[in-house]
């Protein structure tokens, strides 16, 4: 009688043990979740490039994400609008955009072609400065 109250004993002592080390792991793991949440928010930072491409893209086109114009407004526009105010861009087809803006008070236009390159397969753009603005193109 006296060993199977020990082993009683015993195994309380034990499973309250194995409960403890539960919900310290619990706990040690949901410190992790918010390390995890609180590192993937400095990913989250984006350069002004991507803040560039990303408002030109998706919230004035509307689209989702049309990653490769994304990547050519960053590595190829932004650089020479960076101090360019009023930057805008329309969909003229699913191939051509026209993007405008503002550069000492004067009002420039920059005609996106999209291609696709049989030869390397691979998207690619073309740029080219035009006189014609959205009101032009739009309003004959």
């Amino acid at each position: 009688m006296r060993i199977s109250i020990k082993l009683l004993i015993l195994f309380v002592l034990f499973a309250f043990s194995s409960c403890n080390d539960k919900s310290n792991e619990n706990s040690e793991s949901g410190n992790d979740d918010t390390e995890e949440r609180d590192g993937n928010s400095e990913d989250t930072t984006m350069t002004p490039e991507e803040i560039f491409s990303s408002a030109l893209v998706q919230d004035i086109l509307g689209d989702e994400e049309d990653a490769d114009l994304q990547f050519y407004l960053e590595e190829e526009i932004y650089p020479l609008l960076a101090t360019a105010g009023k930057v805008t861009i329309d969909r003229i087809s699913s191939s051509l955009y026209l993007i405008s803006f503002q550069e000492n008070g004067i009002q420039k236009n920059f005609l996106i072609k999209k291609y696709f390159d049989p030869q390397n397969p691979e998207i690619k753009f073309e740029r080219t400065e035009t006189q014609s603005g959205p009101e032009s193109q739009f309003l004959k």
